[in-house]
C-alpha cells in the first residue's frame, strides 16, 4: 500500500489517542474512562444519538472531569435524534439509521433529499451535545462518514457555526511492517478488506485534510487506526511509536471492558478488552516517552 504522507509541518511530536464510541454501552464507556485514567488515551468522541450518551457524559464529569470529549457523528447506528419523518431518506424500514455504509453513500450521492436529511440529523446531534453542556473538542464520525464528499461541506459548516475548531481527517499512515502485528486469526480476506478500507481512508483523508485546513479548521498531520481496527496490541503500539513521523498524529482506538450481555452487536466486542489492555500497558507509555511523544488533544491544535 502506498504511503499517505503527512504535509510538511513544524518539527514536533504530538500524539492524540482518541477512543471512539463513547456512550456505545456501559462497558465501552467504562473502558474508555479507564483507558484515560490509566493508559495512553487522551480524548474520546461521544455518540450522541445512542441511549448511553447522557450516562457517558455524567460518568465522565464524575469520574474523569479532565477527559476531553468530541462528537462522534453517526448516520449508521441506532435511531435518529431528529424526528423520523424529517430524516426518512436515511433510515431503513425499521426507522433506524441506515446500517449499510454503501447504501448510505449511494443515497447521498444520488438524492438531495438524503443530503438534507443527513444535514438535519447531524445538526440535531450537535445541538443535543451543546444542550447537554458539552463543548466538543472536535468532530469525527462512526465509519468516517463525515468525509464522504457530499457530507464534508455540511460537517465543516456545522463546525464553523458552532465554534468547533477541529475535525478528524483519516490520512492513514502506511506503517511499514504492520502486517506482522495483525491477529493470526484474521483470514486473508479480512486482511485484504481492512487494507482496502485503509486505502480509501487515506484517499478521503488527504482530500479532507486539505479542505478542512482551507476552511480555517484544525486537523492532524497523520492518522492511524483503520488498518488495525480491532487489532490494536501493545506490540503494535510500540512499533507505531517508533516508526511514526514527526508532526501531530492521531491514533484511533476502540477500548472497552468485557460485556457478557452486549445489547448492541459489534464485531469489536472481543477486541475491545484487548485494546483496553494495550493502551494501559506500561510498556506503551514508556515507549511514548522514550520516543519523545507529547500527549495531546484536538484542543492543542
Amino acid at each position: 500500500m502506498k504511503s499517505c504522507p503527512p504535509e510538511a509541518r513544524p518539527r514536533v511530536k504530538r500524539l492524540i489517542v482518541n477512543a471512539d464510541d463513547f456512550g456505545w454501552s456501559g462497558a465501552v464507556t467504562g473502558g474508555i474512562i479507564r483507558a484515560y485514567r490509566e493508559g495512553l488515551v487522551t480524548s474520546t468522541t461521544l455518540m450522541a444519538n445512542l441511549e448511553g450518551a447522557a450516562e457517558a457524559l455524567a460518568r465522565a464529569r464524575q469520574e474523569s472531569p479532565g477527559l476531553v470529549i468530541g462528537l462522534h457523528l453517526n448516520l449508521t447506528e441506532g435511531r435518529p435524534l431528529a424526528p423520523p419523518g424529517d430524516v426518512a431518506p436515511i433510515l431503513d424500514r425499521e426507522g433506524r439509521l441506515m446500517p449499510s455504509l454503501a447504501t448510505l453513500y449511494r443515497r447521498l450521492r444520488l438524492s438531495g433529499g438524503a443530503r438534507r436529511a443527513a444535514a438535519r440529523e447531524l445538526e440535531t446531534q450537535v445541538r443535543w451535545a451543546l444542550d447537554h453542556g458539552l463543548r466538543p473538542s472536535h468532530l469525527d464520525s462512526h465509519k468516517h462518514v463525515h468525509q464522504i464528499p457530499p457530507l464534508l461541506p455540511l460537517v465543516i459548516d456545522l463546525a464553523r457555526r458552532h465554534g468547533i475548531a477541529a475535525v478528524r481527517t483519516t490520512a492513514e499512515l502506511a506503517l511499514p511492517g504492520v502486517a506482522r502485528f495483525l491477529p493470526p486469526g484474521w483470514s486473508a480476506a479480512a486482511r485484504v478488506h481492512q487494507g482496502a478500507l485503509a486505502r480509501i481512508a487515506c484517499r478521503w483523508g488527504r482530500r479532507a485534510r486539505r479542505i478542512v485546513r482551507g476552511a480555517g479548521l484544525a486537523t492532524t498531520d497523520w492518522f492511524f487506526g483503520v488498518r488495525a481496527t480491532g487489532a490494536i496490541s501493545a506490540e503494535l503500539l510500540e512499533h507505531l511509536l517508533r516508526r511514526a513521523p514527526e508532526g501531530t498524529g492521531e491514533l484511533m482506538v476502540h477500548p472497552g471492558e468485557t460485556d457478557p450481555n452486549p445489547a448492541r452487536p459489534t464485531r469489536l466486542a472481543a477486541s475491545r478488552p484487548r485494546e483496553l489492555a494495550a493502551v494501559c500497558d506500561p510498556r506503551v507509555r514508556l515507549a511514548a516517552d522514550a520516543q519523545g511523544w507529547t500527549r495531546a488533544t484536538f484542543k492543542d491544535l
